[in-house]
């Protein structure tokens, strides 16, 4: 007997799959259970189940920030001592909170006789103040009151005066190249910000500086006071300021020789890591006098 050939079902005939009962996650398009579901380049499984969301992990990076070099008065062991750790530690962001040159010359006081700070080498300054920057290599520069002297005397009256102190300061600033400047203002504008914290020269003094610098600004790194260390600010916030002292030879510093303050100044620097808003920072303090510059790892 002669088999009757199948009949082909049209659309309207072929059986529904109920839609109660989805796809098993392990079951491909051709329905095949020993093959893992396979997921498309752009998107969902071909399961039909969501393909799950990777966040993405921000890195922590190494950040060093050190201040006040001054110049001609920098202490050749604290520098060596700074370079040093930075090539330990290798951090992105070198930031340099300013004061890198002294500019004794260009004081207020400077004007006097030859026993007077006008008689400063303006060119030994630049000198010194320019191979630690070129040696640190930092990554942001912020103008400390001592760089800021220039920027305003070179809008003087005087043009004798605001000539020399224009072309100082661009031989200065030729040292660090393209790297981004932050003007000195207590404004928004004359801080760097960077891991929840921000980056300046600082602008207050005293006993209780960083506490008053917490409590002005929030989270701060500063240097200006020469006094290394770290102070919280009475503040719901909780902020925290540190001070990255000073890099200078002390002693060799005249102008501050009669100041019963200038006992307390120390060297240091700080550093850590950050990972967007947030940061991890540590301040390493060298008294007055150090001789082995022991670094902190």
């Amino acid at each position: 007997m002669e088999k009757e050939p199948k009949q082909r079902l049209g659309a309207s005939d072929k059986p529904r799959v109920p839609q109660s009962r989805p796809r098993s996650v392990h079951q491909d398009a051709r329905g095949d259970l020993s093959k893992p579901a396979r997921r498309r380049a752009d998107g969902p499984l071909r399961s039909g189940v969501p393909a799950p969301v990777f966040a993405i992990v921000n890195r922590w990076e190494r950040v060093l920030a050190v201040g006040c070099s001054h110049g001609t008065f920098a202490n050749p062991d604290a520098l060596r001592a700074v370079l040093r750790f930075r090539d330990e530690w290798k951090p992105k962001h070198r930031i340099h909170l300013g004061d890198a040159y002294d500019s004794t010359a260009f004081r207020t006081g400077a004007i006097g006789g030859k026993d007077s700070d006008c008689t400063e080498s303006i060119h030994d300054d630049i000198t010194n103040g320019a191979r630690f920057l070129s040696d640190f290599a930092p990554t942001v520069f912020c103008l400390g009151n001592h760089e800021h002297r220039l920027v305003k005397l070179a809008e003087h009256f005087n043009e004798i005066i605001a000539m020399a102190a224009y072309a100082t300061l661009e031989r200065m600033m030729d040292a660090i190249g393209e790297t981004p400047i932050v003007p000195y203002t207590v404004h928004e504008n004359g801080w760097y910000n960077l891991g929840g914290y921000k980056f300046g020269h600082g602008h207050l003094f005293g006993e209780n500086y960083l506490r008053d610098t917490a409590e002005t600004w929030g989270n701060t790194v500063v240097a200006h006071a020469h006094r290394a260390g770290a102070a919280k600010g009475r503040r719901s916030d909780n902020p925290t300021a540190f001070g990255v002292g000073t890099l200078a030879d002390i002693p060799a510093m005249g102008y501050a020789s009669g100041r019963r303050a200038t006992l307390a100044w120390s060297h240091g620097l700080v550093w850590g890591e950050v990972c967007g808003d947030k940061a991890s920072l540590h301040c390493h303090e060298w008294q007055q006098g150090e001789t082995e510059w022991r670094l902190p790892i």
